[in-house]
């Protein structure tokens, strides 16, 4: 594969499209006088083949590479090359079938750079692998040979020629690899040292602690096997005398029993007789009846109807009271807490509005000295040190100043002739080219009209493109949100999952279809915030179980819940609108707080921060304790007759004021309240991902048809750019555009001199009054730095007070300002809360009140119309009463008799209370004994044994009383091992015993590895060494045959330098008809050009390439030195193609075809000539 041609358009020198065809297959050379652009002909087939590395092509930047920078109307470069590929052996990969293949590359100022293959648009890496396929790798160039790299291997030690050698047979990848495992062992060496050093300092000791657990835990399970045993003998016993007592109290209720019954024979008879007396009262009161017309019957009828109708509208009044009450309690409590709340809000919002100017002032201010203060600092600096601060700012000497000023000046003045004469002659040219228009041609027509009509379509697809309300993106964009959003909320689901939160949710079905879930408000724990952490674990020991208790709006969902949830565990369920409790007065509270201090003293509710919804909640868990600092506190408090409450310390210990006190240790579940809080983090997290993820939804919705437009009419307008492009690039390549275009860059360039000429004569003026200032400062030169520097010190030393002063104060208000805006957010959630709730309850009350009005109504009229009817009963009764004194004796006999009767009831009822005392102590013992028996199943196993001799509850081997006590004493001992015992030692010690031995064996396996690697590296380092050698041998001999070659009658080779027996260095020797010099510096400067030249040529030749660039390699050389040159390329590289350039005929007249470039009208141009010696077409 070699170039067949170059296309150049727009690069460097080469402002027109100049196309250069003929490319020589073995030999092509280059010449031109200096700066008409030969070498740029080298940089173009660089910048296609994707040269890096700018500073090889002699640019600074890709804009440079375009003709004169973008300057002249033309904003891109374009170089092609053509490749001929009809040889099989040198075929890039994947263009086997490819004759030729062109290859384009472009850059646009300010623009894109692409790649073209035959064509078609392609990636950079594409570009790069088709020409590393071929060994044409520019960025590491082998076939790239500049004057310089000869002047470098001149200069090369022999250790840095044998780095050639090893580079030229592949050896280096192995070296780079093999230096890339030698540090890996010696990190393998400092891990294994670092494994070495945690096995003695952590491991060992971790497991010399674990086994010394072990033998405490073996002592622990010791005093459990007596416990167990001290158990047996002293519960046993218990249980004996519970059954003892238990057959006792069964007699004595037998006993009462017999005398209750006699008593209700009694009660019997006398009501049998007195149901006689009945009888006669009654058929003489009937008598009496049918005398008064039965009127008395009739009214006690209606009156025991109206008894139950007043009965049940009094329920109903009454309930509904009580539920008004409630609700006008919770809302008078609500406004209460909504007016303190907004009190609040008001102070905190005025005393914001006077902190947030004042607070922004100071920053401003702190900013602002600051900056004034490192401003003096610098100045006083450059004043001590001999120096002013010129009007840019920067610091330097009065004669530096001076010199910049009279630099400046000339630099002006210069500018102001070459810009004069450049304009005069710009002129005369632009005057002749405008007399020189000649009229458009018919195909500059054609494309104008046609670049007119794309114009017009184009701007017709912006419009509407802008017309769409959607912006370029924004659905990839959301789609991209969405799926980060999805993989933040697996995250945060499988973190609420690692913490089992499932634990703290209410697990049931749905008691009935359309069930309201949301009046299951969830666990009690999470529906309140501690203020304060310090105050966790009092908080949890004040509530206790309680913080498992969930909670709902009403019982009917309880009951619901409880009924047909299917609970799958026992739970507690809190009905809000059932709930109620008597929490500790704010009297109690102060005078808890005067005994023991307020700042150590206070009630748990206001500790706790929750919505307002769940007051009677959070007062029936934890309005009836106070918290204490200490239990000193706590015991002082607690006793108080003034308190009398129940207390928790911080550490977690209960004070009763009946006397009782628990604590002393944590609770084993961790800190609960601490989970929970972390579990709503990740809820509330949660919950903000997926609105946020909805609302993404819903956009997706709205832009996905725009979407879908607005990309159709962006591809279109992509089409319709493209073909306006092409249309411009032939109006370029037009004569009349060119020349249109030349007029349009003079006037330009008119202006921009016009422009310069201006800046350069106000440049000139100032600087001439600026030196004038500074040589009149230098004539008083040491008074003008004393006044400087007195100043500059002055200045520092205000403004560093100042700095310091306005620091001291915006860090003073920092913290309070943040602190105040946090309170007035959580104050305005607060009241906005409060305000939904009064809406609620005032509802409420409205409704129940207008209920409880019908019902006072309803109540009324019924007590009227009983207390008529009773009336009237009585009326009647006396009446007949006084008719028969005999129906009046009868009611005495039978009041005697009932009175009689209740005397025997209640000696019935007091024995029935001695029955039902003795049958409570009956079930405390029975109860005793069940729970005996439930909390020691071996009870009901063994019962028949207790008190039996020689079996394990044999009493006269082991007192029960003295076994009682020593089991107290053994189970305060187990309490207090139980605080420092490793439960987990046994399962711990061995499985830290296993990850020991599997370290060790670890670290074996990484000493063998490592000692298997050095092996391979000594087997790797051998085959190297004789790669390396077979290496040096052929270049060797190809560089002697080169040198010889170049240089009649001369030698060279390289010599080994060897160190421990193995090559270090390759030291270059070179002879003249058998007698060697002993170093180059005996050689000419010529003479040492062809060395160099000929190593490089030999370590090519050894891997050689199909394109080979040189470019003035013969620089230094002679006439006679470059003909030899040009005959050894021919003679050695017969299957590559060379392309030299060159200023000597002996070098250029040796090629196929040569190509000389000049410079006309301020653009590169090429011709080609053939050898005629050689005869080529």
């Amino acid at each position: 594969m070699y170039i067949k041609s170059v296309v150049i358009d727009g690069f460097k020198s080469y402002g027109r499209r100049t196309e250069i065809h003929g490319f020589d297959p073995e030999f092509t050379a280059i010449t031109g006088l200096n700066g008409t652009g030969k070498s740029n002909i080298l940089d173009s087939i660089c910048f296609v083949l994707g040269i890096m590395n700018l500073g090889q092509v002699r640019a600074a930047s890709l804009q440079d590479l375009v003709y004169k920078s973008g300057q002249a109307g033309i904003t891109k470069a374009t170089v092609t090359l053509i490749f001929d590929n009809t040889n099989p052996n040198q075929c890039p990969l994947g263009y086997e079938k490819c004759r030729e293949i062109s290859v384009t590359r472009q850059i646009v100022v300010g623009g894109k750079n692409k790649y073209l293959i035959n064509g078609k648009l392609v990636q950079n890496k594409k570009v790069s692998d088709f020409f590393c396929s071929v060994q044409l790798n520019v960025n590491n160039p082998n076939f790239l040979i500049m004057q310089g790299r000869i002047t470098k291997v001149l200069n090369m030690k022999p250790h840095e020629i044998l780095s050639m050698i090893e580079e030229a047979a592949g050896t280096s990848m192995y070296e780079t690899k093999r230096e890339a495992t030698t540090k890996l062992i010696e990190k393998k060496d400092a891990k294994v040292r670092e494994t070495n050093t945690l096995l003695q300092e952590e491991v060992e000791p971790k497991l010399d602690k674990l086994r010394r657990e072990r033998a405490a835990y073996m002592d622990f399970q010791k005093i459990c096997r007596d416990i167990e045993y001290l158990t047996r003998i002293h519960i046993s016993y218990r249980w004996l005398k519970y059954n003892e007592a238990l057959k006792s109290i069964e007699a004595n209720i037998e006993k009462l029993t017999k005398r209750i019954e006699a008593d209700k024979q009694n009660i019997v008879e006398n009501d049998a007789e007195r149901e006689k007396l009945t009888e006669a009262a009654k058929e003489l009161q009937q008598k009496i009846d049918t005398e008064s017309g039965g009127e008395l019957k009739q009214i006690e009828s209606e009156l025991e109807v109206q008894l139950q109708h007043e009965g049940k509208s009094s329920g109903n009044l009454k309930a509904g009271q009580g539920a008004v009450d409630q609700e006008e309690k919770k809302l008078k409590a609500l406004l209460k807490s909504m007016a303190d709340d907004e009190k609040s809000l008001k102070a905190k919002e005025s005393e914001m509005a006077k902190v947030k100017d004042l607070f922004q002032g100071l920053k401003e201010a702190d900013e602002r000295d600051a900056l004034a203060y490192e401003e003096a600092q610098k100045k006083f600096e450059a004043v001590t040190q001999g120096l002013t601060t010129s009007e840019d700012g920067q610091a330097s000497s009065l004669q530096d100043q001076l010199m910049q000023a009279k630099k400046a000046m000339s630099e002006a003045q210069t500018t102001i002739k070459t810009s004069d004469m450049e304009l005069r002659h710009c002129r005369t040219v632009l005057k002749q080219k405008e007399s020189e228009t000649q009229s458009n041609d018919a195909a500059y027509n054609k494309d104008k009209n046609l670049l007119d009509n794309l114009t017009i379509e184009i701007q017709g697809i912006e419009q509407k493109l802008q017309s769409i309300d959607y912006e370029d993106g924004a659905f990839e964009r959301l789609q991209e949100r969405k799926n980060i959003l999805h993989n933040e909320i697996r995250q945060l689901q499988q973190q609420l999952d690692r913490r089992n939160a499932y634990r703290y949710e209410l697990q049931y079905r749905d008691p009935e279809p359309g069930f309201d879930r949301s009046k299951v408000r969830g666990m009690v724990g999470k529906l309140f915030d501690v203020i304060d952490e310090k105050n966790c674990l009092a908080l949890m020991m004040t509530a206790s179980g309680s913080l498992y208790s969930h909670v709902t709006d009403d019982d009917v969902t309880s009951k619901k819940i409880l009924q047909k949830g299917q609970l799958q565990q026992r739970v507690t369920i809190i009905p809000i609108n059932k709930i109620s409790s008597h929490p500790i007065s704010a009297k109690v509270v102060e005078a808890a707080q005067r005994i023991g201090g307020k700042e150590n003293v206070d009630s748990a509710l206001n500790l706790i921060r929750y919505d307002p919804y769940y007051d009677p909640v959070m007062k029936f868990v934890f309005g009836h304790t106070l918290v204490c600092r200490d239990l000193n506190v706590a015991k002082q408090v607690t006793y108080h007759r003034e308190v009398r409450c129940r207390s928790v310390t911080l550490e977690g210990d209960v004070v009763d004021p009946e006397g009782t006190l628990s604590g002393g240790s944590k609770p084993k579940g961790g800190n609960i309240l601490q989970e929970l809080a972390e579990i709503k983090r990740l809820e509330r997290e949660i919950r903000a991902r997926k609105q946020e993820m909805q609302q993404i939804d819903r956009d997706l919705n709205n832009v996905e048809n725009k979407a879908r437009t607005y990309n159709k009419l962006k591809e279109t307008l992509e089409l319709r750019q493209h073909e306006i492009n092409t249309c411009k690039q032939r109006l370029g390549q037009t004569t009349f555009q060119q020349h249109q275009e030349e007029i349009l860059s003079l006037k330009e360039r008119i202006k921009s001199l016009e422009e310069d000429l201006v800046k350069a004569r106000e440049t000139q003026k100032s600087s001439q009054a600026k030196a004038k200032d500074i040589e009149a400062k230098l004539a008083d030169a040491k008074g003008f730095r004393e006044r400087e520097l007195k100043a500059a010190s002055e200045a520092m030393k205000q403004a560093k007070i100042k700095a310091e002063k306005s620091s001291a104060n915006w860090k003073k208000h920092e913290q309070g300002y943040e602190t105040l805006q946090m309170e007035i957010e959580a104050l305005q959630k607060d009241i906005a809360s409060a305000k939904e709730q009064r809406a609620t309850i005032e509802a409420n009350i409205a409704s129940l009140k207008e209920g409880l009005e019908e019902m006072r109504a309803k109540s009324k009229e019924a007590a009227e119309v009983v207390a008529q009817l009773r009336r009237r009963i009585k009326d009647q009764k006396d009446k007949i009463s006084s008719q028969n004194k005999e129906l009046k004796n009868m009611y005495v006999k039978r009041d005697r008799l009932e009175k009689h009767n209740q005397e025997l009831t209640l000696d019935i009822k007091k024995r029935e209370n001695e029955v039902n005392k003795v049958r409570s102590d009956s079930k405390d013992s029975t109860k005793k004994l069940e729970n005996l028996e439930s909390k020691y199943p071996w009870i009901n196993e063994d019962k028949e044994f207790f008190g039996t001799k020689n079996t394990r509850y044999d009493y006269s081997k082991e007192n029960p009383v003295e076994a009682g006590e020593k089991l107290s004493s053994m189970i305060e001992q187990k309490e207090k091992m139980e605080r420092h015992i490793n439960l987990k030692a046994m399962v711990l010690l061995e499985r830290e015993e296993e990850q020991y031995q599997e370290t060790m064996r670890r670290k074996k396996i990484v000493e063998q590895d490592k000692e298997k690697i050095k092996d391979i590296i000594c087997k790797m380092d051998e085959k190297k060494r004789e790669k390396v050698e077979k290496a040096w041998k052929v270049v060797d001999e190809n560089f002697s045959s080169i040198f010889s070659t170049l240089l009649q009658g001369a030698q060279a080779r390289l010599n080994p330098v060897k160190q421990n027996g193995h090559l270090s260095g390759l030291e270059i020797k070179v002879g003249f008809n058998g007698v060697w010099k002993e170093s180059l510096g005996e050689l000419s400067g010529g003479q040492r050009s062809l060395v160099a030249l000929s190593l490089v040529l030999a370590m090519l030749k050894f891997s050689p390439a199909p394109l080979y660039i040189l470019d003035e390699v013969d620089a230094a050389l002679d006439m006679s030195h470059t003909q030899n040159i040009g005959n050894m390329l021919k003679k050695h590289f017969t299957a590559s193609q060379f392309i030299i350039v060159s200023l000597k005929d002996g070098m250029f007249n040796n090629a196929n075809v040569l190509f000389r470039t000049k410079f006309e009208e301020g653009v590169s141009a090429v011709t080609r000539t053939v050898n005629p010696k050689l005869g080529r077409k």
